[in-house]
């Protein structure tokens, strides 16, 4: 049976716009404006080739999340196969109308801290750790088996057979 790779990009939104926004940053329908962040799963000595991934990623490892509202956002990378690191995202509007990105690598449960430097965009993130579910089997030995609590106690039975006395009597004929 063949497992395919999958890998998938999530963006959690948290808390609420940063800024007071007025209605020129609205489209035409008068639903608040989105954007699209964009990057690539880049191959490294964890994860040798990208395009083996069924994902929603491109064969070359690019990827684009659209929708992602204004404020703070967390983009994690779900895989089967694969850690990668969650990336905080900050979306703000500059002066000129523009939006600016920020992004910065997290773990769970800490803050988000603006000491934590901030990613090239569009964001390179790499495969962290390649997760191993399965051990190999091991080898014969004698040393495990005697030391197993079953084989013990039959070895202290037969012990207590051929070590200790027999009552008088019990002898045969």
């Amino acid at each position: 049976m063949r497992f395919f790779n999958s890998l998938v990009l999530l963006v959690q939104r948290y808390g609420t716009h940063l800024c007071d926004w007025d209605t020129s940053t609205k489209t035409r329908l008068g639903l608040e404006k989105t954007y699209r962040v964009r990057g690539t799963v880049l191959a490294n000595d964890v994860l040798a080739d990208v395009s083996g991934l069924a994902t929603s990623a491109r064969s070359d490892g690019t990827f684009a999340v659209d929708n992602v509202k204004l404020g703070d956002s967390m983009l994690e990378i779900n895989s089967a196969d694969y850690a990668f690191p969650k990336v905080h995202l900050r979306i703000l509007l500059k002066e000129d109308g523009r939006a600016s990105i920020a992004a910065r690598y997290v773990q769970v449960g800490s803050e988000w801290s603006e000491d934590t430097p901030v990613l090239a965009y569009p964001l390179r993130i790499a495969a962290a750790d390649k997760f191993d579910f399965f051990t190999p089997r091991q080898g014969f030995s004698l040393i495990s088996m005697f030391s197993n609590p079953y084989m013990m106690m039959v070895g202290a039975s037969l012990a207590a057979v051929f070590i200790l006395p027999r009552p008088p009597g019990t002898a045969g004929p």
